[in-house]
């Protein structure tokens, strides 16, 4: 297990390092500190995507170029570095994590997990097949086929009504309904997905388990619980935040197979 680094004095049990895809940081801060254990630390640098343009023009560039966050982190000391960002990977098709974690392999031995294999080992913690999405249509861009490749059904797909402009600037509210609705219109599905970590999930997670009887995944949530699992950090320790962290993970390891 690694350990904490002497003179790091708030991530004493394990500094998560995360690879934001965005310039500016706003919700994936104060997600990560509510559900963080003591002793657990954000170290966060950004992959550099601006916002507008042509998206996917972006994605290859940071990805071309992360050599340079990851070293940023690595000079912060992590114990392990999470890439947060759905589209970057799952545009790019079946096989490309691999692909980039063996490039991170050759800059560092750290453990390394991306945003959808976070949630893909989320799935399988949980023991679920039937994915219902709940993310617009960019988001959900080569998404059914990637969960395929994973042996997971998108059983059905949807977004709430009434987002307009940035979605981390919405309400807990609009996601909570909009997850609700979905899973209405998708009775059979086993989980309700919600990739995207920039929009404010966390907060109602166990609210939406309570009503819709199915566990929920987000990409903030998800990557955060990877995070402790490849840290060595028990995940039960967190409590509130749906049921992924009571599904355990292997932490007793540096890596998660």
């Amino acid at each position: 297990m690694p350990t904490a680094y002497p003179g790091a004095p708030y991530g004493w049990r394990a500094r998560i390092g995360l690879l934001q895809p965005s310039m500016v940081s706003d919700n994936n801060p104060i997600e990560f500190y509510l559900m963080a254990p003591p002793g657990v630390q954000m170290v966060l640098t950004s992959m550099g995507i601006p916002d507008g343009g042509n998206r996917q023009e972006s994605y290859a560039r940071a990805i071309a170029e992360i050599e340079g966050p990851i070293r940023r982190l690595l000079n912060r000391k992590v114990d392990v570095i999470v890439q947060s960002g759905v589209p970057p990977v799952v545009t790019r098709g079946w096989g490309f994590e691999d692909e980039l974690a063996a490039r991170v392999a050759t800059i560092t031995d750290l453990p390394f997990a991306s945003d959808i294999g976070c949630c893909i080992a989320a799935f399988r913690a949980l023991g679920v097949m039937k994915v219902a999405v709940l993310a617009e249509n960019s988001m959900l861009q080569g998404m059914a086929e990637y969960l395929g490749h994973a042996s997971l059904e998108q059983v059905a797909s949807g977004y709430p009504s009434g987002v307009e402009g940035e979605p981390g600037a919405e309400s807990l509210g609009v996601f909570y309904r909009g997850a609700a609705e979905l899973h209405r219109a998708a009775p059979t599905a086993e989980v309700i997905y919600i990739p995207g970590a920039n929009r404010p999930t966390v907060g109602m997670i166990e609210a939406l388990e309570e009503d819709i009887g199915v566990p929920v995944v987000t990409s903030a949530q998800a990557t955060f619980w990877r995070g402790l699992c490849l840290a060595g950090v028990n995940p039960r320790l967190v409590n509130g935040f749906g049921m992924l962290f009571q599904a355990g993970g292997n932490y007793g390891t540096s890596r998660i197979s």
